[in-house]
């Protein structure tokens, strides 16, 4: 842990981060994470890997994002702040994968709200400054209601537990996108930089949900197991699934399409660790295998918006004549968003629907679940097709080249084994 959070705040270092070295050694890491997993069947390491993984490909864009491409260059001063702020929201989202006491992870929550609070209002303009404050004050006041909520769960009495627990839903669902305080997300997914949306979407989401799990799992024991506190958690999961959905046909702009897509399945890690049993480890994998496809899909619209100067899908199109190697892992990458078989999500979303299935109780909302995500494979099936077909305007652009493509061939890859390493992962124990 400690290599880990001294990776991220050396990757605050501009040189370090610019040479891509950063980028080198969260990727060592990384194999670091996986074979200790590998070993110790430990779900944290499988966590934190996804965040180093992540995290190098974060550096290793960066600077290209940052020189504008057909945009106008970030000054050498926003540069280096966002640096040091990547830093930092790298070392926090490390710090959400720890077996920490539910404060110590509070704070660890907090430190990812900041720093990406700051690095969406750090370019200059109105639209950022706007974002990132609509962030703030959301998730601001959710930390807090969380921290209430935590404070409560540590008083012992039921009355004071019940009442935390309801909190901690809250506080921490507003920071992680739930419906109904999920309407931060889209505006600041829309005014992100790229990889810093990878990041916030990929892991930090999914990694607060399971802070909250945590919570619940806590506040329940506390409780002689009364299951209320759960069924909370299907409801708002089933609420994020068709607000998701429903937002998702009707986006033009291709950030916040995706970003409606992270309300979608941050429902199905919701709906997973309500249903509990093979549902808790069907979330887990999500968190995995939506984090893997959520990301590549933001690191390439990343790419799209240096490369075209936007990502608004009226004005952009035929992406594979100058990326085609990155418009595929796009592709690839829309494709496990929307449950197509075998990639990973297919996978983690069905394991999650069994463990809905399973249960008389939750039988509805199982089924509710998977009308919904096959609505949402209809959302993409009729927005992706565009981004190829379209008609582009304007000049030309220049062919990707390889060192421009490596980390979208990376992530494609790791999301197409991401399928085959189910099997192997459903005999891990239940984690925490």
């Amino acid at each position: 842990m400690a290599v880990a959070l001294l990776l991220g705040l050396l990757s605050a270092w501009r040189p370090f981060a610019r040479s891509r070295s950063g980028a080198a050694l969260l990727a060592i890491l990384a194999v670091a994470f996986v074979w200790a997993a590998y070993l110790s069947g430990n779900w944290s390491e499988v966590y934190q890997a996804l965040v180093a993984v992540l995290g190098a490909v974060a550096l290793w864009s960066s600077p290209a994002y940052l020189e504008g491409g057909v945009e106008e260059a970030w000054s050498a001063g926003l540069q280096a702040a966002y640096f040091i702020l990547l830093g930092v929201f790298l070392a926090s989202l490390f710090a959400l994968g720890e077996h920490w006491s539910l404060l110590a992870l509070w704070v660890a929550v907090e430190a990812t709200t900041l720093s990406s609070v700051a690095l969406i209002g750090l370019k200059s303009g109105v639209h950022p400054f706007e974002a990132a404050w609509k962030y703030l004050m959301l998730a601001g006041m959710g930390g807090l209601i969380a921290l209430a909520g935590v404070i409560l769960i540590g008083g012992g009495s039921a009355p004071a537990v019940a009442a935390g627990a309801v909190m901690l839903v809250v506080g921490f669902g507003a920071k992680a996108g739930l419906v109904p305080l999920h309407t931060w997300l889209p505006d600041a997914h829309a005014q992100a930089p790229a990889p810093v949306s990878a990041l916030l979407s990929g892991v930090e989401l999914a990694g607060i949900l399971w802070v909250l799990h945590d919570g619940l799992q806590t506040a329940q024991g506390l409780l002689h197991g009364a299951a209320w506190p759960t069924d909370l958690l299907i409801a708002l999961g089933l609420l994020s699934l068709v607000v998701g959905v429903g937002a998702m046909a009707g986006q033009r702009n291709l950030k916040r399409f995706l970003a409606y897509s992270s309300v979608e399945h941050m429902g199905v890690i919701a709906l997973g660790m309500g249903f509990g049993g093979i549902g808790l480890i069907g979330a887990l994998l999500h968190v995995i295998t939506h984090g893997l496809a959520k990301s590549q899909c933001f690191f390439v619209s990343g790419q799209i918006q240096t490369r075209y100067g936007s990502v608004d899908g009226d004005k952009i199109g035929r992406v594979h004549e100058g990326m085609p190697w990155s418009s595929g892992g796009l592709l690839l990458g829309l494709a496990a968003l929307a449950g197509v078989p075998p990639l990973g999500p297919f996978f983690s979303e069905w394991l999650v629907a069994v463990g809905g299935l399973g249960h008389p109780g939750t039988v509805l909302p199982a089924i509710a679940m998977l009308i919904l995500l096959a609505l949402g494979f209809v959302a993409i099936a009729y927005r992706a097709p565009r981004l190829w077909y379209r008609p582009m305007q304007g000049v030309p652009v220049p062919r990707e080249g390889a060192l421009e493509a490596a980390p979208t061939m990376v992530l494609s890859v790791l999301l197409v084994l991401s399928g085959f390493a189910v099997p192997w992962m459903l005999h891990w124990p239940l984690p925490r």
